[in-house]
């Protein structure tokens, strides 16, 4: 950080104004704010009643504060790093809702299809708008999680396998809505989904679903 930002940082730290830096120091708000801006510098006695004044060591006005001075010069791998724990926990945890969502959406049709006829009603609805809220829902997160993906290309080659991975998914939803497939639709759905996790994202999307992980 520059002399100017310095100033500036430690005096709205401080809550004061311009008008009572310039008025401490019987110079104009001008001054200050050029000071402020990089426009002019303070002289060396201006300096020495700045520092008096922010209650602040010279070295830190010239230079900035020593933590940042520290996270600046610090090598990249030694500054703090996203948790990639928590960011394949919340991905993995995305998928595996999604897919129950899904079976709980493609079941709750099935049923009222089947027995709309016989008790016709608004109220079966509810349980179908319920289940495809959440639905919709989990996938809105699993597309959210593609945020922690930095590098636009990478980003849109997940983008694509996700959205070839739900359109399997969704197959496997309408056939169990067609021929009510229950425990078995239900099972190749968890065993997409189970592929998507342990091989797909780890081979082909770069994230180790596990706790274990360092790649995302």
């Amino acid at each position: 950080m520059s002399l100017g930002e310095n100033i500036r940082r430690r005096r709205e730290q401080l809550k004061l104004s311009q008008e009572v830096v310039a008025e401490r120091l019987g110079v104009s708000r001008q001054a200050v704010s050029k000071w402020e801006t990089g426009r002019s510098e303070p002289t060396a006695a201006n300096l020495v009643e700045l520092t008096k004044l922010l209650e602040t060591e010279l070295t830190e006005l010239v230079e900035g504060p020593k933590d940042a001075l520290k996270d600046a010069a610090a090598p990249p791998e030694d500054r703090e790093k996203p948790n990639p724990i928590l960011r394949a926990n919340l991905t993995r945890w995305a998928i595996i809702l999604q897919a129950g969502f899904l079976v709980g959406s493609a079941t709750a049709i099935y049923d009222y299809n089947r027995i709309k006829a016989d008790t016709p009603s608004k109220a079966l609805l509810i349980p179908v708008f319920l289940e495809l809220i959440l639905l919709a829902a989990c996938s809105v997160w699993m597309a959210s999680n593609h945020r922690f993906t930095s590098d636009p290309g990478q980003r849109r080659k997940k983008t694509v396998i996700e959205l070839a991975y739900c359109a399997v998914q969704a197959l496997l939803g309408l056939s169990d809505i067609r021929f009510g497939m229950g425990i078995v639709g239900a099972a190749l759905i968890a065993a997409v989904g189970l592929v998507y996790i342990l091989y797909i994202n780890p081979k082909y999307m770069g994230r180790k679903l596990t706790k274990q992980t360092e790649i995302f």
